[in-house]
């Protein structure tokens, strides 16, 4: 039989693994495809969380092939935090068996009919479910170094999370995260398989989104959504009344004191303090990457302080034009 040999990157760190990821997606359908990890030293959560998902895509996408890996036995970490066995691979752990700590959260995956009947069986929003994982998040990302940051933190994923869970049209999502104390930094990825960012805001008639990279830049704007706008005639309440902010803070707190990346379909946008890298991706629904740096806490004030601006800002701002609405 013909093998298609595949070697795994050394570091397989963001940007190495997206690349990784399109070049073998292009490859022609082959009888057997050998994955080898013997060079791999490092991996981090985003790739955990998104070349397992890709692997799995992929073995899906060619039926005919068969599919086999060697030399992974010295990749423990990956192994711990359920990377093999979410695509299929009998080593390690499983998504979710692995216990959470203070340093990490492993490989979780989540179906979103289970948590819409947890949250009918309890009577309330999914959202309310939806809050004990941010919250368990978020305390991981700040460590325990800023309660209000904690706070915010736990809001914004909570708002990620409710708008894969309400409207991505995906059936799961998975996600995890990372402690790093000799760097002092945290990372948290989060990826659902749903319908995509663009998909979602051309719900909105206000915006004109020609391209995955025009979508993702509109995410990140305050109030921006595909449930609510400004000429809506009967506005929502309830789950979707305070939609659109989630993105802009997690994005604007991230890219001050450390890094945001978000990916749909055919672009991807990576922001840090003075730096926009656009990247050229592959990903059906969406991914989002984080990253913390926790030793700049003094800044993480001023930060919030301007966002808190911002946003009464463009509520006044909004409250303004709409007064002007209901005089004309």
């Amino acid at each position: 039989m013909e093998k298609h040999y595949i070697s795994v990157p050394e570091y397989l760190v963001f940007e190495n693994t997206i690349h990784f990821i399109n070049s073998f997606k292009l490859l022609n359908e082959q009888r057997l495809y050998v994955f080898d990890f013997k060079n791999l030293r490092r991996i981090d959560p985003f790739s955990i969380l998104l070349l397992s998902s890709e692997l799995e895509i992929f073995k899906k996408n060619n039926p005919e092939s068969k599919f086999s890996a060697k030399n992974f036995e010295h990749c423990t970490y990956a192994a711990h935090m359920g990377f093999f066995q979410s695509f299929g691979l009998d080593f390690g752990k499983f998504p979710g068996e692995a216990k959470n700590n203070n340093r990490y959260i492993p490989l979780k995956i989540y179906t979103v009919s289970d948590i819409k009947q947890s949250a009918r069986d309890a009577l309330v929003n999914p959202g309310e479910i939806l809050e004990d994982f941010a919250r368990e998040i978020s305390t991981v990302l700040t460590q325990n170094t800023d309660k209000n940051l904690a706070d915010i933190l736990r809001y914004c994923i909570r708002e990620i999370f409710r708008n894969i869970v309400e409207h991505s049209n995906t059936t799961k999502f998975g996600f995890c995260a990372q402690y790093l104390p000799s760097l002092n930094k945290v990372s948290f990825s989060v990826l659902d398989r749903g319908m995509g960012i663009k998909n979602s805001l051309s719900e909105n008639p206000e915006l004109n989104l020609n391209d995955d990279l025009t979508a993702l830049k509109e995410s990140l704007k305050p109030g921006i959504s595909g449930k609510t706008y400004p000429s809506q005639l009967n506005k929502p309440t309830g789950e979707w009344a305070n939609s659109g902010f989630g993105l802009f803070m997690t994005s604007s707190i991230c890219k001050n004191g450390g890094s945001f990346f978000i990916a749909s379909g055919e672009s991807g946008i990576y922001l840090s303090q003075g730096n926009e890298k656009i990247l050229n991706v592959n990903i059906q629904g969406s991914a989002l990457n984080l990253t913390i740096n926790l030793d700049k806490k003094e800044k993480f004030r001023e930060i919030l302080a301007n966002l808190h601006k911002e946003i009464k800002e463009f509520e006044n701002i909004k409250a303004s034009k709409s007064s002007l609405d209901i005089l004309e």
